[in-house]
């Protein structure tokens, strides 16, 4: 009949909620172009201070080899290791160095500009130095960006 909606319009008591909550996303997508001078800037001024290392490869470093390094680290809060190797990241050995506060690991496809100015130490080997390099000249020619930032390791 013509109460066989009733108590599902909004209109009517217990009815639905009108315009009532969704789901949003909340997220943002950044423009390449400024995360290809984000990567170049940021890696230039690291390089220039002394932050960014690299390194031939980050397969086997363990916990007990960072304490060797105490010297080196000592003052630096917060170390971000960047690894081209992902089957070296699921090691027991680069899982125990996560483990440490202040310690980061990352793959090349994890890593952010954001990631790499919150650290205080950047080390990162070669193959991720020759994967960003790839990443950042993939997106320079799929949406003609053109080099901004001089002397950029990337």
């Amino acid at each position: 009949g013509i109460n066989a909606e009733y108590g599902r319009a909004p209109q009517f008591k217990m009815g639905g909620v009108p315009l009532g909550q969704r789901p949003r996303d909340y997220g943002y997508d950044i423009d390449p172009t400024d995360l290809v001078t984000g990567f170049s800037a940021i890696c230039t001024t690291k390089l220039a201070q002394g932050t960014l290392i690299i390194v031939d490869t980050l397969k086997g470093v363990s916990v007990p080899q960072m304490s060797d390094y105490k010297d080196t680290l000592s003052g630096v809060e917060s170390v971000l290791f960047v690894t081209g190797y992902n089957p070296g990241l699921t090691s027991a050995q680069n899982t125990e160095i996560c483990f440490h506060p202040g310690i980061d690991l990352l793959t090349t496809e994890m890593v952010h500009p954001l990631a790499l100015v919150k650290h205080n130490l950047v080390v990162m080997d070669y193959a991720a130095v020759r994967q960003l390099e790839q990443w950042v000249l993939d997106l320079k020619g799929e949406h003609g960006i053109e080099e901004r930032v001089e002397n950029s390791p990337l």
